[in-house]
C-alpha cells in the first residue's frame, strides 16, 4: 500500500479537519489554531480553494450539522490553553462560501459535539480543558463535561448544565454508536445520551492518564480494539481490548502525540497515528502488538482522516509542524 502526495497547500498551525459533504457539494475543511484562516477545497472543483473566515482562528473543533453545508466551529482557544474567550460559531453555507454568526461564548471549551435528537434540536456536548486558569501552565480547576440542548434555529444552546465530575487536561473525544467516548488525566470514559427512561449516563472505563482515543476492528474478531495516546500529548501509545485490557503499550517515545484515526483502508482496518516532536511521523498501524509502517518523518499531523470518493480512497493529513494541508492518495503497491 502506498500513499502518494497529490495536493498541498500552506496553512500556519493548521489543526482542525473536517470533511463536509451534503446537496451534490464535496468539500474539505481545515481551520489553524492560531490567529490564522479556515479553508475549504472543493473536491469537485479540483481542489479550489476558498476562505471561510480569514482571521481569528483558534479552532480545535469543527462540526457538521447534518443534511446541510452549514457548521459549528470553536474559536479563539488561544494563547496556549488559557482560552477564557473561546467561542462557537455557527457557518451557513451561502451557495458560495459561509456566512458566520456567533453561538455564543464558552469558556475552555476544548472538544463539543451535536448529537441529533429532533428535527432542529440536538444534544450538545461540550468538554472543557479547565474550568479556569491563572496562567497557561495553572490546571489546578479541573475542566467539566458541560450538556444541554443546541437550537439551530435561532443558533442557540440552552438548558446547560455540567455533569458531576471533573476531568484535567481533557482532549480527546471521539463519537461512537450511540454515545461518545472522553478522555483527560482521570481516564476514558463512555458517556451515554439520554433517554426516555435516563438521564445523562457517565462511566469511567479506565484510569489510566489518556490524551486521545479511536476504535476499529483491528484483527477482525469481531469487536473493537481501541488505540489511544497515554498521558497529555503523551509519548507513547496503548492498544486496549473491547474491554479495555492492555493488549499491548509502545516503549519507544513518540513525543507530542496527537494524530489518531482508525477505520477501513483498502478492505482491512487500520489506525493511523502522527505525532508533533521528535521526529514527527505519521505511522500506518496493522497489529494489536502496534506494529506497522512509517509513512513519513518531519510533518507533525495535528489530525488525520480518510475519506473515499468514487471508489478512491485518500488520507487527509493536518501537517501541523509543516504549516501543510496535505492529501494523500491511497494506492495498491
Amino acid at each position: 500500500m502506498e500513499f502518494n502526495k497529490i495536493f498541498s497547500d500552506q496553512l500556519d498551525h493548521c489543526y482542525a479537519i473536517m470533511r463536509l459533504q451534503a446537496l451534490n457539494r464535496d468539500f474539505i475543511i481545515v481551520a489553524s489554531e492560531e490567529n490564522h484562516p479556515c479553508y475549504a477545497y472543493d473536491l469537485n472543483n479540483n481542489f479550489n480553494k476558498s476562505t471561510v473566515w480569514s482571521d481569528i482562528g483558534g479552532t480545535m473543533t469543527m462540526v457538521q450539522i447534518p443534511g446541510t453545508l452549514n457548521f459549528l466551529a470553536t474559536q479563539k482557544f488561544y494563547p496556549g490553553f488559557n482560552s477564557l474567550h473561546c467561542r462557537i460559531v455557527k457557518e451557513t453555507f451561502n451557495g458560495q462560501g459561509w456566512d458566520q454568526s456567533i453561538v455564543g461564548e464558552f469558556p475552555y471549551i476544548h472538544r463539543f459535539d451535536i448529537i441529533p435528537k429532533t428535527k432542529d434540536d440536538y444534544w450538545y456536548i461540550g468538554c472543557s480543558i479547565a474550568n479556569s486558569k491563572k496562567n497557561t501552565n495553572d490546571w489546578s480547576d479541573p475542566g467539566k463535561v458541560w450538556v444541554g440542548i443546541y437550537k439551530d434555529k435561532p443558533q442557540k444552546i440552552t438548558a446547560l448544565k455540567a455533569l458531576p465530575i471533573r476531568i484535567t487536561k481533557n482532549h480527546g473525544y471521539q463519537r461512537m454508536a450511540g454515545y461518545s467516548l472522553i478522555t483527560g488525566e482521570e481516564g476514558i470514559f463512555r458517556l451515554d445520551y439520554p433517554t426516555k427512561v435516563d438521564d445523562w449516563q457517565l462511566q469511567q472505563l479506565s484510569s489510566i492518564a489518556t490524551s486521545d482515543i479511536v476504535a476499529t476492528d483491528l484483527n477482525d474478531d469481531g469487536q473493537l480494539e481501541y488505540l489511544a495516546i497515554d498521558g497529555f500529548h503523551g509519548s507513547y501509545l496503548r492498544m486496549y481490548d473491547n474491554n479495555f485490557h492492555t493488549l499491548a503499550r509502545t516503549t519507544k517515545e513518540t513525543p507530542f502525540g496527537h494524530a489518531l484515526w482508525g477505520g477501513e483502508i483498502k478492505g482491512h482496518n487500520y489506525f493511523l497515528f502522527g505525532w508533533r516532536s521528535g521526529a514527527q511521523g505519521l505511522k500506518l498501524i496493522k497489529n494489536v502488538d502496534l506494529t506497522g509502517d512509517l509513512l513519513a518523518s518531519h510533518l507533525g499531523p495535528s489530525n488525520v482522516l480518510v475519506y473515499q470518493k468514487e471508489q478512491q480512497q485518500y488520507l487527509l493529513s493536518a501537517n501541523r509542524e509543516a504549516n501543510e494541508v496535505a492529501i494523500y492518495q491511497i494506492c495498491d503497491k
